[in-house]
C-alpha cells in the first residue's frame, strides 16, 4: 500500500509570512476572531468515550463509507508530486520534536478521514484546506472538491538532531508502517486482517483518527513519545485503536485494542502484518533478474509459549498457499529480514538490507490459537504477497467485546533465540538419486563451542529423510545441516534442529517444500 516514495519531499518557493500563516492547521492558529468557532467544533475526549463509539457503531448496521471521486490519469509518480507544505505542519512550534503531516484523498487511497488534534481532553477537528499542499496545476481544481486527508505521517529527528525523519505513516485500510534508525520502510502493520490470503478477504478501514498533542518537556528527545487513537469500521466488526510510539534504536508501538463484532468472527487475525518475497538464494527468480536476492522479510519467526524458538523460511510458491503453526500464549512472533548485507541484495537503490524486522510482544496471555502464514503467489516486487497474523481458537462472539494489548517493535531482530539461529537455506535436486537436498547453515550460541556431543535432529512428513549430516562451516560458532529427502507426496513439511546431551541448542528450522 505504500512507498518509500513518500519520503521525497519537493523543494518550496519563498512564502511570505501571512502565507505561512494561512497554511497552518486551523485548530493550532486560532485568532481571536476564530477562536470561538474552534472552540465549538471541540469535543471531550478519551479511549473510553472512543470504546464506547466503537460499541455503538458495531450495533448498527455497517455503512459503506463514501469516496472521493477519482483523480482522471492519476498516476502514481503523480500522486506523489502532490506535496504537503512543511510550513503547515502540526506542532512545528513546540519543544517535543515530533511533527505531524497529512496525505490528500487521491490516487489508491480515495477515503477522506476526520483527523482531529486532543488536547486537555479536548478534541477538535484539523480543517482540510487544499493550500496545505504544493499541487500541480493540472489538477488543482478537482482539490477543491477534496474534503478530508487519507492518512497522515509523522517525523521525529530518529537518526540525527537536526532533521526530521518519518517516524510513522497512517494510510489506506488499516495499514500502518515504521522503521529502526538507519532503516528503509518495507513491511507493513495492519489493525485487524480478515479472511487474509482467502478468497473474499475482508479490509477494515480505519474510518477517524485522534492525534495526541505531545506534552512539552524540559529536554528533547528524553522518553519522548507521541499517542494515535483511531476508530475501525468494517462489514465484520467496529473497533477502537490506541498506539502508544515511542522513538529510538528501534521504534516501539503500545497497542492497545477493543474489537466489537457484528456477526461471529471465525478468521479475525490480530497483530497482522504484510511483507514482500520475491526470491532469494533458496529459490530462484520467477524473472529474470541481475540481483542475489529481492524481499523485505526472509523469515518468520515464533517464540512460543512452550519456549521454542522457530524459524520459518519465506517462500514465493508457485501457487498460494496457508501455513499456520499452533501454540498457547506466544511469547512473540514477527517477520524479520535477517540478511542483511548489501551484498545478499546485489541493490543499490532499493537497499533490502535496510528493511525493518517487525516484532509482535503480546502483553496479555492471548490463550489458545495459532500464528497464521499466507504466502503468494507473485512475479512483481511491488507485491505485497506475505501476511502473517494470530487467529484464536476460539472464534469471536457477535455481540462481545475483545480486548488485545500488544506491543510491536519496528527494526533489528528482537527476542532471538539464545541458541543457534538458522542465517541461510538452500535446496536443490539430485536428480540422479531422486532426492531433493537441503542445507541449513546456523550460527551463534553453543556452537560456539563446538559440533563435540552435537547430533542433527531431522523430521519430514511426506516424505523420507534419505541421509542427514552436521558439519563446521567456516565462519567463527557456526555449522551447516544437510539432508536428503525422498518425497513421498507433492508437499513436505520438514523441521530440523540441533541437540546437545537430548536438549536443543538451535532454534526449530520449519520448512514446507512443494514439487
Amino acid at each position: 500500500m505504500y512507498s518509500s516514495s513518500v519520503n521525497r519531499r519537493a523543494a518550496l518557493g519563498k512564502l511570505s509570512l501571512s502565507a505561512v500563516l494561512a497554511l497552518a492547521p486551523r485548530l493550532a492558529m486560532a485568532r481571536a476572531g476564530e477562536e470561538a468557532e474552534v472552540e465549538d467544533a471541540a469535543e471531550p475526549f478519551s479511549v473510553g468515550l472512543l470504546r464506547e463509539r466503537a460499541r455503538r457503531l458495531a450495533a448498527t448496521s455497517y455503512i459503506q463509507p463514501a469516496r472521493q471521486p477519482a483523480l482522471s490519469g492519476l498516476s502514481y509518480d503523480d500522486y506523489f508530486r502532490i506535496r504537503f507544505r512543511p510550513e503547515a505542519d502540526l506542532w512545528k512550534d513546540r519543544r517535543p520534536s515530533f511533527r505531524a503531516e497529512f496525505f490528500p484523498p487521491a490516487y489508491l487511497y480515495s477515503l477522506p478521514l476526520p483527523i482531529h488534534e486532543v488536547a486537555a481532553g479536548l478534541a477538535r477537528p484539523i480543517a482540510f484546506d487544499p493550500a496545505m499542499f504544493d499541487i500541480p496545476g493540472e489538477h488543482a481544481d478537482v482539490a477543491k472538491a477534496w474534503n478530508g486527508f487519507s492518512g497522515f505521517r509523522l517525523l521525529y529527528p530518529l537518526n540525527d538532531a537536526d532533521k526530521l525523519d518519518e517516524i510513522a505513516v497512517f494510510q489506506g485500510a488499516s495499514y500502518f508502517r515504521s522503521l529502526g534508525r538507519g532503516q528503509r520502510y518495507g513491511l507493513s502493520a495492519r489493525g485487524l486482517a480478515i479472511g487474509a490470503g482467502e478468497p473474499n478477504e475482508e479490509f477494515p478501514d480505519f474510518i477517524a483518527f485522534w492525534l495526541e498533542r505531545p506534552q512539552n518537556t524540559s529536554e528533547a528527545h528524553q522518553g519522548e513519545a507521541v499517542v494515535v487513537h483511531a476508530l475501525m469500521d468494517s462489514p465484520s466488526c467496529a473497533g477502537a485503536y490506541s498506539f502508544t510510539i515511542r522513538p529510538g534504536e528501534d521504534v516501539v508501538f503500545d497497542v492497545t485494542a477493543s474489537i466489537f463484532p457484528r456477526v461471529a468472527m471465525a478468521k479475525a487475525g490480530a497483530a497482522g502484518m504484510s511483507s514482500m518475497f520475491l526470491f532469494n538464494v533458496a529459490a530462484a527468480s520467477p524473472v529474470d533478474d541481475f540481483r542475489t536476492a529481492v524481499h523485505d522479510s526472509d523469515g518468520l519467526a515464533i517464540w512460543t509459549g512452550a519456549d521454542e524458538h522457530l524459524w520459518r523460511p519465506l517462500q514465493n510458491p508457485k501457487a498460494h498457499r496457508l501455513s499456520n503453526f499452533p501454540d498457547e500464549n506466544p511469547k512473540g512472533f514477527g517477520l524479520v529480514q535477517r540478511a542483511r548485507a548489501l551484498e545478499d541484495f546485489g541493490d543499490l537503490q532499493a537497499r533490502y538490507d535496510l528493511r525493518p524486522s517487525l516484532w509482535v510482544e503480546p502483553l496479555d496471555p492471548w490463550g489458545k490459537g495459532a500464528v497464521h502464514l499466507a504466502e503468494l503467489a507473485t512475479t512483481k516486487e511491488s507485491d505485497d504477497n506475505i501476511a502473517i497474523f494470530w487467529r484464536p481458537e476460539q472464534p469471536w462472539a457477535a455481540g462481545s467485546q475483545v480486548d488485545l494489548r500488544y506491543r510491536l517493535h519496528w527494526g533489528q531482530e528482537r527476542f532471538a533465540t539464545p541458541g543457534a539461529r538458522v542465517f541461510r537455506t538452500r535446496t536443490g535436486a539430485d536428480a540422479q538419486a531422486g532426492l531433493r537436498l537441503f542445507t541449513v547453515d546456523l550460527q551463534g550460541g553453543a556452537l560456539a563451542e563446538g559440533l563435540d556431543g552435537v547430533a542433527l535432529e531431522v523430521e519430514a512428513t511426506g516424505g523420507e529423510i534419505a541421509w542427514r549430516a552436521l558439519s563446521p562451516y567456516p565462519e567463527d560458532a557456526s555449522a551447516r545441516a544437510a539432508f536428503g529427502l525422498k518425497p513421498a507426496a507433492t508437499n513436505a513439511d520438514l523441521s530440523l534442529r540441533l541437540l546437545r546431551g537430548g536438549a536443543p541448542i538451535s532454534e526449530t528450522w520449519r520448512y514446507l517444500w512443494s514439487a
